[in-house]
C-alpha cells in the first residue's frame, strides 16, 4: 500500500505543477493570488474529507504544538520562495533543482533517523546528487530566470526538512491532520502577510485553475505523508527521485517547453539508481 501512496503522490505533484504553469501562463496569475487561492482550495478539500470520513481529533501536547509550529514556518517559507521561483517561466529550467529536493530530504532523514539507515540508500542519494548536478548545464539566463532559480534554492532547502518533521508529528496525529494543520497554518500566514484586500484581479478562470491544482495538491500532500508513515522517510524520499521523468514529460508534451537531452538522461539515471538501491538487501 505504501508504494501506491508514493505513486499517487508523485503523479499529483507533477499534475499540480503543470496546472500551476498553465494558470500562470494563460491567466497571468500573481504570486499573492496563487498563495491564497491554491491553499484555500487545498484546505477546504481536506476539511471536507475530515468531516466526511469522521477522522478522530488528534491529541495536543507541547511537543505536537511545537512540531506544528515548525512545519508551519518551514512550509510557509518554502511555498513563498517556490511561488516566486515559478516566475522563472521555464519548467525544464526549474526541474533540475526540484530534482534535488527528495535527495536533500533523504539525506536529512538519514541523519535524523538511524533506524532507517542503509548504506545503499546513502550511496544512492550521493550518486543522485551528482547526477542532478551533471544534468544542470550552463545556460544563458535572463535576469528574472536567475532570480527565480535563487528563490528555488531557498525553497528546496526549506522543503528538505519537512518530511522529517512529518514523521515526528505522526506520533501525535494522523497523516490527514498533519497535512490539514500544515495547510491551515500556511493559509493563516498567507492571510496575514498577503491580506485578501491586497489581492486584486481574481477571475473565474484563476479560481477554476487554482481549485483544480488545490485538490490535486491536497491528494498528493496526504498520500506522501501516508507513504512516510508506512515506508519511512528515507525510503519514501528515495522513490520520490522518480518524479522528474513525469514532470519532464508534462513540460514537453503539455507545456511545449524545450527539455534538454542532459535533463532527460539524468532523470533516466536517477530511475536506475533508485531501482538498484531498492533491490540491494
Amino acid at each position: 500500500m505504501g508504494f501506491l501512496y508514493l505513486f499517487i503522490s508523485i503523479f499529483s505533484e507533477s499534475a499540480g505543477k503543470t496546472v500551476d504553469k498553465l494558470n500562470f501562463a494563460r491567466n497571468h496569475l500573481t504570486a499573492r493570488q496563487y498563495m491564497f487561492l491554491v491553499f484555500l482550495a487545498m484546505y477546504i478539500s481536506l476539511l471536507v474529507f475530515i468531516v466526511a470520513d469522521k477522522q478522530p481529533f488528534p491529541r495536543f501536547t507541547a511537543a505536537s504544538l511545537g512540531l506544528i509550529f515548525l512545519i508551519a514556518v518551514f512550509s510557509f517559507g518554502g511555498n513563498v520562495f517556490d511561488c516566486l521561483s515559478v516566475k522563472a517561466n521555464d519548467l525544464s529550467l526549474r526541474e533540475p533543482l526540484v530534482d534535488f529536493e527528495p535527495i536533500a530530504a533523504g539525506l536529512a532523514a538519514y541523519l535524523f533517523f538511524p533506524a532507517e539507515r542503509k548504506p545503499a540508500f546513502l550511496v544512492a542519494f550521493a550518486v543522485g546528487a551528482l547526477i542532478v548536478r551533471w544534468g544542470i548545464h550552463r545556460r544563458k539566463l535572463r535576469k528574472h530566470q536567475s532570480k527565480g532559480l535563487f528563490y528555488l534554492w531557498i525553497a528546496v532547502l526549506l522543503y528538505a526538512i519537512l518530511p522529517s518533521l512529518y514523521k515526528e508529528a505522526l506520533l501525535y496525529m494522523s497523516p490527514v491532520y498533519v497535512a490539514f494543520f500544515r495547510l491551515g497554518s500556511i493559509l493563516l500566514l498567507t492571510t496575514i502577510f498577503f491580506p485578501y484586500k491586497s489581492i486584486k484581479g481574481i477571475t473565474a478562470k484563476k479560481i477554476w485553475y487554482s481549485s483544480i491544482a488545490g485538490v490535486i495538491y491536497a491528494l498528493g500532500a496526504v498520500t506522501s505523508i501516508y507513504a512516510i508513515q508506512v515506508l519511512g522517510v528515507v525510503l519514501t524520499m528515495l522513490f520520490l527521485m522518480l518524479g522528474p521523468a513525469m514532470r519532464y514529460l508534462a513540460g514537453y508534451f503539455i507545456l511545449k517547453e524545450k527539455v534538454r537531452r542532459g535533463e532527460i538522461i539524468s532523470s533516466v539515471l536517477l530511475a536506475l539508481v533508485v531501482l538498484v538501491a531498492a533491490l540491494i538487501r
